[in-house]
């Protein structure tokens, strides 16, 4: 009886193990939620009130809020896979948190875990990159790019005139929403770049471009 009761038990506790969820394959992807614009706010008064702020308060981006923001930087809005901006070749945009930092898959509308760490800090020598709870970082890889297109766009106004667009469509789009849900945001040039990209392991063809903060605003 008592071997009976112990193999039970053994059982059990590797039953338990085998079921168990390992930290990783908990934090590795994170689905978004379904994107939520019931917000009434109209276009106009989001593009009246659209401006660059510097200054965010300590609460955190809801897992709406932060679907909202990536679904309107890049997120599919069609059955074909379309998307809410334009693209010539594609954007990778990855997000810096206090939990990590996660790569937007936007079919999936999911983040993929990329870092456990917290590199805020160690972005940017300003201030507002540390206290920001959410950092967008826009990276665009040559490779996405048709050979036949790069060689065009090299022709015509170089790569960066091009790459320039492409992001520009993105932050647009995240300080539309940031400004309609009481939130701010900057975008910013001044970030220590190939840090950033050592840091997110790119490939010599694949650089960040821009970073963008947003948070709510100060009380």
């Amino acid at each position: 009886m008592k071997y009976n009761a112990a193999l039970t038990l053994l059982i059990s506790i590797f039953s338990l193990c085998a079921n168990a969820q390992t930290p990783e394959s908990v934090q590795n992807n994170i689905k978004l939620a379904e994107p939520d614009f019931s917000n009434n706010t109209t276009l106009y008064d989001a593009l009246a009130n659209r401006k660059s702020t510097r200054s965010f308060s300590q609460e955190k981006i809801s897992h709406q809020d932060l679907s909202n923001l990536l679904w309107a930087a890049a997120g599919v809005n069609r059955e074909d896979g379309g998307r809410t901006v334009p693209l010539l070749g594609d954007i990778a945009i990855y997000v810096a948190m206090e939990s990590g930092v996660y790569l937007y898959n936007a079919p999936n509308h999911e983040l993929e875990l990329k870092l456990t760490e917290d590199i805020r800090r160690n972005i940017s020598a300003q201030s507002s990159v540390k206290k920001a709870p959410v950092v967008f970082i826009f990276t665009l890889n040559d490779k996405s790019f048709p050979a036949f297109m790069r060689v065009a766009m090299k022709k015509a106004h170089g790569m960066d005139f091009y790459y320039g667009n492409q992001v520009a469509y993105s932050t647009q789009n995240i300080y539309l929403y940031a400004c309609s849900n009481n939130m701010n945001s900057v975008v910013m040039g001044g970030y220590y770049r190939k840090k950033v990209d050592e840091m997110l392991g790119l490939p010599e063809e694949h650089h960040s471009y821009l970073i963008q903060l947003v948070g709510h605003k100060p009380e």
